[in-house]
């Protein structure tokens, strides 16, 4: 989440929307009652001497609405605001009756609020941290998928095969193949982001090679032990030791490593685990959670938005952290299988 202007004391923040995380986060944020800020489109009636009077036009405005309702839609990363309008960037637009937005990763917004709580602070400005992002190309002379870890989400950005015949070893014939992969990777590259390129044999050094002179100013890194490529390769990789040392203190890392305590824990018989929004509830009153990961198809289990919001964020006021898990990934798909919620606990509840 980029913070362009926040403003607490006088009960406003203006940013960009980046990430899934980012929309989970302003879910979190935006209340009944606040008004958000940001462009929508709006028909408008024009009356004209040969305008129809059924039709209207449909011009890009920006509004100010009072919420009324926030919904979450998680699978297709976007965030649903429904109010009335109270101020409208063009005065054709009528402000009568009610009026929704979609807010989505890239979208530009800012938020009132009458009284902004420590919480929606604390969930503001962490969202702003800048993590590192990685971006992942698992290669061979065949073929190649790149893809960005951002958080503990991953997108896929593409796939490119070389058209190679598997005896053909001459340099020149892969230079318009490994030309087009450094391309991409160039135009999902961001200042800050690692570049981290495997694949089985040699061909990832030369590949390697190519993104250092494409992109002088990256970090370009070599992880060995990965034998597959594609997106195949690119998930994969993500639960090879050796990129996971690279990635150390990521999110991703950290997902990976509290759902694999959440399995432990499960599979010897200990109470200090919670899973299922009923139990992490209760454990939320309690105190009792340390850490807490949610996956992104959490609804999916027939999970009620409201019940799982005011959880997340008692576990926040009580010292606990709340992470999102991508559910396309495998610690993801674990935790969709504890019912899309699940918690290590400080000490076990009574049972």
């Amino acid at each position: 989440m980029i913070i362009t202007r926040f403003d607490p004391r006088h009960g406003y923040c203006s940013l960009i929307v980046e990430s899934a995380e980012d929309l989970w986060t302003l879910r979190r944020v935006i209340e009944r009652g606040d008004v958000v800020v940001t462009r929508s489109t709006r028909v408008v009636k024009r009356e004209e001497e040969y305008s129809r009077p059924d039709k209207g036009e449909r011009v890009k405005v920006t509004v100010a609405l009072a919420v009324e309702e926030v919904a979450l839609d998680s699978s297709i990363e976007r965030i649903r605001v429904k109010g009335y309008i109270t101020e409208a960037s063009d005065e054709t637009v009528s402000k009568a009756g009610s009026h929704a937005v979609t807010i989505s990763p890239g979208h530009p917004l800012t938020i009132r609020k009458e009284k902004w709580t420590a919480l929606d602070e604390k969930l503001i400005r962490s969202s702003s941290e800048s993590s590192t992002r990685f971006v992942i190309v698992a290669v061979d002379r065949r073929e190649a998928g790149i893809g960005v870890v951002s958080g503990s989400h991953l997108a896929v950005i593409s796939t490119v095969e070389s058209g190679l015949g598997g005896k053909m070893s001459e340099e020149q014939s892969s230079k318009p193949y490994m030309t087009k992969v450094a391309d991409i990777v160039a135009s999902s590259w961001k200042a800050g982001d690692e570049v981290i390129v495997a694949g089985p044999g040699n061909f990832k050094s030369a590949m390697a090679n190519q993104l250092r002179e494409r992109l002088r100013s990256a970090p370009v890194r070599i992880v060995e032990g990965l034998d597959t490529t594609g997106a195949d390769g690119i998930r994969s990789l993500l639960k090879e030791p050796a990129f996971q040392e690279v990635a150390k203190g990521s999110l991703l890392v950290k997902m990976e490593s509290l759902v694999t305590e959440v399995v432990k824990r499960v599979s010897v018989g200990d109470p200090k685990v919670a899973y299922s929004l009923p139990r992490v509830r209760e454990a939320a009153s309690a105190g009792a959670i340390e850490a807490c990961g949610v996956s992104d198809d959490v609804f999916s289990a027939g999970v009620d938005e409201e019940q799982l919001v005011r959880v997340l964020d008692i576990i926040e006021q009580k010292g606990g952290s709340v992470y999102l898990a991508d559910s396309s990934l495998e610690f993801g798909k674990q935790i969709s299988a504890f019912g899309g919620i699940v918690a290590l606990l400080r000490f076990a509840l009574r049972a």
